[in-house]
């Protein structure tokens, strides 16, 4: 039931491009610049990839809380697109529409009929008809659906349930269901379920327009599911912390009658270093909000991060997290860090550790899938714990490395936490 755009065209008038061949990378560069130059402060990245059967794509992202928009230039100059819309919100599914057709008519892109039968088109109709009226209805009915799931698996004892959220974390917050903006109740759900109008609130862009409501949701998803809340470590983290400041000071100067989040627009000041007048009116209102309910923020917590080759760790929010090029996955903040290494999956012979291994690494731990051996070196100032980890025949390296020798059984832990999808 959820709203996925799939949309194909064909470009006129130029040479037709197979999948191998520059002129179709040339033209997703034309894409990606009109992009650039119209969606404007909504494009948060973007890249060249390569799509089925080898076709060159261009992977978009258009809102913090929407899966990326791909183009793939496929064999004689034909076009597809492909969205999924539900997570955002109607005003995102129209923003989108209205993008894409803009970006046809300006490339000279020629659509081809919606086919139900093949899913390809809006089910919305929206793109085809200009009519927005259905957009809300459908967003409402897959909302409905997801609801009335959990509340069936709840039923069954289930529990950690999340809707929307990106894949690659999975944050440790209390609440039934975890939005992108934010966490909601079984009573929430059971309201929603009877009457999905009484959960709009859930998505992050619902009116149309690119105004005040969807600056604030933009900011709201950034503020809950991206920001780590302390002073900026990396030139991305502080980017960020800026594209939140601005996105609630321009809704703000647009309607300063929404519910603006004050304390943490504070926060994300103070992290900033920023003053002046709006910053003290913002900290006004951040003293009188003082006291209502707990901060938003999932990274204030612990978070699960999927890691290369089906690995996962249990992290503190705060860390800054970074993929390099080698395939080596790091999170540190101003004492702490955290390294993974995968490494090349191990043969038969090389699964029992030898008796030098065994003296090196003293320390053993075995949980349900993961298995591993450690040293671990202690001076004030200079605490590493070194492990080796395997799963089957899945290994990995961890160096787990703190300044502060009080922090031992944090990186215990954290090094126990390792787990595995799949294991042999």
């Amino acid at each position: 039931m959820s709203v996925k755009l799939l949309l194909a065209g064909r470009r006129g008038g130029d040479v037709p491009f197979t999948p191998s061949s520059e002129n179709a990378r040339s033209w997703l560069r034309q894409v990606e610049q009109w992009f650039q130059g119209n969606a404007k402060e909504w494009l948060e990245s973007s890249h060249l990839s390569t799509g089925p059967h080898g076709a060159p794509m261009l992977r978009l992202r258009l809102h913090p809380a929407a899966g990326e928009v791909s183009i793939l230039a496929a064999s004689g100059a034909r076009v597809v697109i492909s969205a999924e819309t539900t997570a955002v919100g109607p005003g995102y599914h129209v923003f989108l529409c209205d993008l894409l057709k803009a970006m046809g008519q300006s490339l000279d892109l020629h659509w081809a009929e919606a086919d139900e039968a093949m899913g390809v088109g809006d089910p919305t109709g929206y793109f085809h008809t200009d009519d927005a009226g259905p957009v809300e209805v459908h967003m409402l009915a897959w909302l409905q659906e997801s609801v009335g799931q959990v509340l069936r698996l709840r039923s069954r004892g289930e529990s950690g349930f999340a809707m929307s959220m990106r894949f690659g974390h999975t944050f440790e917050y209390p609440g039934a269901l975890l939005t992108p903006l934010g966490p909601r109740d079984e009573r929430w759900m059971r309201r929603v379920y009877e009457d999905p109008r009484l959960g709009m609130d859930v998505f992050p862009w619902w009116k149309q327009g690119v105004g005040a409501h969807a600056r604030l949701g933009r900011a709201l998803c950034r503020l809950w599911t991206e920001v780590v809340w302390r002073p900026p470590l990396l030139d991305e983290e502080r980017r960020l912390l800026r594209e939140v400041a601005r996105a609630l000071e321009l809704a703000w100067r647009e309607d300063p009658e929404l519910a603006y989040p004050w304390r943490e627009w504070r926060e994300v000041l103070g992290y900033l270093g920023v003053g002046g007048t709006l910053a003290e009116l913002v900290h006004r209102h951040a003293a009188f909000h003082a006291a209502r309910g707990p901060s938003i923020g999932y990274r204030r917590g612990a978070v699960q991060v999927a890691l290369p080759a089906g690995w996962e760790i249990r992290i503190p929010g705060s860390l800054a997290e970074a993929h390099l090029e080698d395939g080596t996955w790091v999170a540190r903040d101003h004492r702490r860090s955290v390294r993974f290494v995968p490494l090349e999956d191990a043969t038969e012979d090389s699964l029992a550790p030898t008796t030098a291994e065994r003296r090196a690494m003293e320390l053993e731990y075995r949980g349900e899938r993961v298995s591993g051996r450690a040293s671990l070196h202690m001076e004030p100032g200079e605490c590493r714990l070194t492990a080796v980890c395997s799963s089957g025949r899945h290994r990995a390296l961890c160096v787990v490395s703190f300044d502060d020798p009080e922090e031992e059984d944090w990186a215990l832990g954290t090094w126990r936490s390792l787990d595995h999808a799949v294991a042999a």
